[in-house]
């Protein structure tokens, strides 16, 4: 079984309503809302972002209706989250100063962490090709969201 992550972008007002949804997850996940797809490279784009300091990691967030209620499949930060407009802003910022050829001195050191999946060598030709190309598509993602001003959604499953 292979977990993929998600990011969905709706606007605030949608995410409140959708707090109390009990298929928020059905709805976000829908052919209706705009995503990016992750595929298998969520949890590295998520560690060599963190390891460049970003102030706000796209791939986070506060837990998402709320700690009791998250879904993703259970590993580690696998779990719903969401960010803010404001967060949203910042994190396309540095998306957009960032370029992903300045992230790979990272990719060493993914090797070494627990992510996910375990069996990728994340310093490879092929698996940097990919990881670089769904960096891209996050790019203009979080752009367009915070044009929109609008909160984004990840989660992993």
């Amino acid at each position: 079984m292979s977990v993929l992550g998600d990011i969905a972008r709706v606007s605030t007002t949608e995410l409140e309503r959708l707090r109390f949804d009990s298929d928020a997850y059905g709805y976000l996940s829908g052919a209706q809302v705009p995503k990016v797809d992750l595929d298998r490279y969520w949890d590295c784009l998520r560690f060599v972002m963190d390891a460049a300091g970003f102030p706000v990691n796209p791939i986070g967030g506060r837990p998402y209706p709320d700690e009791a209620s998250a879904w993703g499949d259970g590993t580690p930060n696998s779990s719903s989250c969401t960010r803010t407009p404001d967060e949203v802003r910042l994190a396309a910022a540095s998306l957009a100063a960032t370029p992903f050829a300045a992230l790979t001195k990272y990719l060493p050191a993914a090797n070494a962490a627990a992510l996910y999946p375990s069996n990728y060598d994340w310093t490879s030709l092929a698996t940097r090709t990919n990881t670089a190309r769904h960096y891209g598509a996050l790019v203009a993602f979080f752009q367009q969201a915070a044009a929109d001003g609008q909160s984004t959604v990840f989660w992993a499953a």
